[in-house]
């Protein structure tokens, strides 16, 4: 480790020099200054301008925040994206068919701990001051740093107001669904804070009536599905000045007991107890003059918790006692460089450093811990033509090593975007990319099917994208077309018992975004996904629908009363059981309908959703929601 000390120093050391010089060496000129904003620390996070591909943004608090007991429920119904859940219970996000150990999740900018397993499960995230989530599905730049493969999503935070200090939120669900939440903002001259505390309670969902009973689920409220979770998050914002920001947030998740609903045609008790997940950020922000901003974050993830099954219900007969602790320490120092008019340089690295142990009655009599390092340097340069083209081009280059495999590795990911502004209502942007995915701990390092030899997962990704808005008087009518195309190889699977680069996969499709607004009060929208891909050995894309469409309509009534409705279809799909065995799941159409209400610092929304008890599976023998309420009151002071 003392080697990788000096390299990380000299980095340091060599950043801060080229600040310096360039400090000193930028002609100053009034005509090529930019103007830098800064109303949070949070500017760190990646601009929407700095993506080399498509952006979806979603505005989290009006299309998706009302309804949502946690970020698994607020990131449904998005076209090319499926978030379903699994064998534990746990989420599963995909974007393009590519599975969620290889989509790459931060919050304003700072990663998200995968954990051993090298999943986030969103169940477990807490929607707290969410303010946008962007996606990015296709090529992704370098400044995001590695393990980027199967896309981006990097959720934005609301900054601190100055209206009110104590906000209030309850929101209920079927079944005894309920969150609790309060919290407190506000922001000062030159200090910002933020604080909430929350408690979600879930007795469990409530299947749809023609669900057919099977010997191991008997209908009506789920079987052995509940679960209490506790959240509290802080952050702090001081303001040097206008130029110089600091920030620091923290956070803490705790379930004392949840329990684990098994597949509908098998028979498993299951529970965690003790779960936990916390961290701590630090972030600081300066601009050196009107020509270099210096950012960075400093941060700690980590999370443990119990897992064990048992051969009866009442939890008599223990099968499998596992302790999993794990934490990642990361390191992103960043620096913006613009030295004209016409360029804009990012450049900086990202070192992460993962941590587990494990302890269990089988193969980890003792406490067995093992590290894996990451570390990635990127660089991206922005290349203003003129008003209506500019090309992004980036360079990240990862490296990782373990513990029981030292020998560093190198990895290129190159990519490159132009993007033609042909007038103020329509774009245009071709894009390419070679994204890479490192192996998960349990890939690496697991007692049964480990192998510390595995490669990094990788995709050349290419992107035509075109986006056309027209204003015609009050009329407006806004589209966007997509196409993709995905070269990926080194797919990693079990072999076998153990696990292996076998599967290569190409994928195309093409997604559509239609925003018609011919009045004031009405907005309407369309969603369209396809997706079509081939495998080697018969490899299968799970849980990814070929097609997929989701039709939005917003009315803003009188009185105040806003009305929004919603559809989505998601066709057949492929899904595996616990042998690997594949299975189709048949097509279906959810429905949703919600109405809001606000006056002054108090709203109220309720609605209705899979309003016609459809019967479905997210995976293959766990099934989703039937007809389900929520009601949401909100206020503030």
């Amino acid at each position: 480790m003392p080697r990788y000390l000096s390299l990380l120093l000299i980095l340091l050391l060599s950043l801060n020099c080229f600040a310096e010089i360039a400090t000193n060496q930028a002609p100053v000129d009034s005509l090529v200054k930019k103007t830098y904003l800064l109303p949070t620390v949070r500017v760190i996070a990646d601009k929407p301008e700095d993506a080399i591909g498509a952006l979806h943004i979603i505005d989290y608090i009006e299309q998706k925040g009302i309804a949502a007991l946690n970020l698994y429920e607020g990131l449904q119904d998005i076209a090319g994206v499926t978030n379903t859940t699994g064998t534990k219970d746990e989420s599963n996000l995909r974007i393009r068919g590519f599975r969620s150990n290889e989509v790459k999740i931060l919050v304003d900018g700072r990663p998200l701990n995968s954990g051993y397993f090298g999943n986030i499960d969103l169940h477990q995230f807490s929607p707290s001051d969410i303010k946008e989530i962007h996606i990015i599905k296709g090529p992704s730049a370098a400044i995001y740093g590695t393990n980027t493969m199967g896309g981006v999503v990097n959720i934005i935070t609301s900054d601190p107001g100055k209206d009110s200090w104590l906000k209030l939120n309850l929101l209920a669900k079927r079944n005894n669904a309920n969150r609790l939440e309060i919290s407190s903002d506000h922001k000062l001259k030159n200090f910002g804070y933020r604080v909430s505390l929350a408690r979600e309670h879930n007795e469990g969902i409530v299947l749809p009536k023609d669900f057919t009973p099977t010997p191991f689920e008997n209908g009506g409220v789920r079987n052995h599905s509940l679960k209490t979770q506790y959240d509290f998050q802080t952050r702090l914002d001081y303001e040097f000045n206008p130029f110089r920001q600091v920030g620091a947030s923290a956070g803490f998740t705790y379930v004392p007991e949840k329990l684990i609903p098994s597949s509908i045609y098998t028979l498993d008790y299951r529970q965690y107890t003790d779960w936990m997940h916390y961290w701590t950020t630090l972030e600081y922000v300066d601009i050196l003059n009107e020509f270099l901003k210096l950012s960075s974050h400093l941060y700690y993830d980590g999370g443990q918790d119990i897992y064990r099954e048992y051969s009866d219900a009442s939890h008599q007969y223990l099968i499998l006692d596992s302790h999993m602790r794990y934490y990642t320490l990361g390191f992103n120092p960043r620096m913006e460089w613009v030295p004209d008019a016409w360029n804009t340089f990012n450049f900086g690295f990202r070192l992460e450093s993962m941590h587990s142990t494990r302890k269990d009655n089988g193969n980890y009599l003792q406490w067995t811990p093992h590290w894996l390092n990451i570390y990635n340097a990127f660089c991206q340069w922005k290349y203003q033509l003129n008003n209506k083209v500019n090309f992004l081009a980036g360079l990240g280059a990862s490296s990782h090593h373990c513990d029981v495999k030292s020998s560093l590795s190198f990895f290129p990911e190159p990519s490159a975007a132009f993007n033609f502004k042909w007038n103020e209502l329509s774009k245009s942007t071709i894009s390419i990319g070679n994204n890479i995915s490192f192996p998960t701990m349990r890939q690496l390092f697991s007692a049964e099917n480990g192998n510390p030899n595995l490669k990094p997962q990788n995709a050349i990704k290419c992107e035509i994208s075109h986006q056309q808005k027209i204003k015609a008087g009050n009329i407006i009518f806004s589209n966007q077309l997509s196409l993709f195309y995905n070269n990926t190889r080194n797919l990693i699977d079990r072999q076998g018992d153990t696990y292996q680069n076998i599967y290569k996969v190409h994928s195309a499709g093409t997604e559509y975004s239609l925003m018609f607004k011919p009045f004031a009060w009405w907005e309407s929208e369309l969603a369209y996904s396809y997706i079509w891909w081939e495998g080697t050995e018969n490899y299968e894309l799970t849980e990814t629908p070929h097609h997929q469409a989701n039709f939005t309509q917003n009315l803003s009534l009188p009185w105040k009363l806003k009305l929004r409705y919603t559809c989505s279809y998601n066709d057949n799909r492929f899904s595996q059981d616990k042998l690997n065995n594949y299975h189709i799941l048949s097509s279906y159409w959810l429905h949703n309908i919600g109405l809001s209400y606000k006056f002054k610092k108090f709203s109220l929304a309720v609605g209705l959703e899979n309003i016609f008890d459809t019967y479905y599976e997210t995976e293959y023998g766990y099934p989703g929601p039937g007809l389900n309420f929520f009601i949401r009151l909100s206020t503030e002071f």
